[in-house]
């Protein structure tokens, strides 16, 4: 399929989801969203049928999909909360401004859906050093769903908070897709267009381990499971490392051959 048909038929895929469902076209305009309406109105039903426990979302961006979980939490009665983490500067969030502005925007995209009383934000980049100070804002003996729309590092927030996630809770992933968009490092674009493929191939990997079970998938975005009887000891950070390293030494040698290229030319 070419980029240009891909190009009309997302388009086309947009616009349908606005029509269909206006209260979360309205969402994603509002908060900048990057994702089809119909993926947000499924968080937001997805959150309202999760037991009440917290719900962590890792890579908040301007804050589209953690309205719509919050909004799912809130009306339906629920106590608990969502812990955003989001660090605010780079990535997509350089297009917006710098870090304050940023802070700002999903700040006030909170306030102004009301669901500030929900939402408990960590403005910060998310490491496995420092993400027992994230764990710390989890306030509920387990959580109902982990959220991953970030930077495709599956090794680690699956690490972090797989094992506190209830039997069957919910698992929600962004970028799931074997495309590769190979660019050279900068701010934009901080770790080279690797994110989708190493997302897909990070995520496949749990599925064979018996970590996660697909049950549903909406253009990139994967819904699923954390499976019954699930066995953690099967994760292996050293094979999740290998994997990241093959996908950047593709990266590498993709851009050095481009690079040659166009030396020649």
């Amino acid at each position: 399929m070419s980029g240009l048909l891909r190009q009309i038929l997302r388009k086309v895929y947009h616009l349908y989801g606005g029509m269909m469902h206006p209260r979360f076209y309205e969402l994603k305009a509002k908060t900048h969203g990057m994702l089809n309406p119909m993926i947000y109105r499924r968080m937001y039903l997805l959150a309202r049928e999760q037991p009440d426990l917290d719900i962590v979302e890792i890579g908040g961006a301007a804050g589209a999909g953690s309205v719509a979980l919050a909004l799912g939490m809130k009306e339906s009665g629920k106590r608990s909360g969502l812990v955003v983490v989001e660090k605010l500067q780079g990535g997509s969030r350089a297009t917006l401004g710098d870090y304050q502005r940023n802070l700002e925007i999903i700040n006030g995209n909170f306030r102004d859906f009301e669901v500030g009383d929900v939402v408990r934000l960590y403005p910060h980049e998310i490491t496995m050093e420092n993400g027992s100070e994230v764990r710390a804002l989890i306030r509920t003996p387990e959580i109902a769903a982990f959220v991953h729309d970030a930077d495709g590092r599956l090794d680690r927030d699956f690490s972090l908070f797989w094992p506190l996630l209830r039997p069957g809770g919910l698992i929600i992933v962004d970028d799931y897709a074997n495309s590769p968009h190979f660019k050279p490092i900068s701010e934009r674009n901080p770790q080279g267009g690797i994110k989708s493929v190493m997302t897909f191939r990070l995520l496949n990997q749990m599925i064979e381990w018996g970590l996660f079970r697909l049950t549903r998938r909406m253009g990139n975005t994967a819904f699923g499971i954390k499976p019954v009887g699930a066995d953690f000891s099967r994760f292996d950070r050293q094979a999740c490392r290998r994997i990241i390293e093959q996908v950047e030494r593709e990266r590498d040698a993709f851009l050095a051959k481009a690079g040659t290229e166009r030396a020649i030319r």
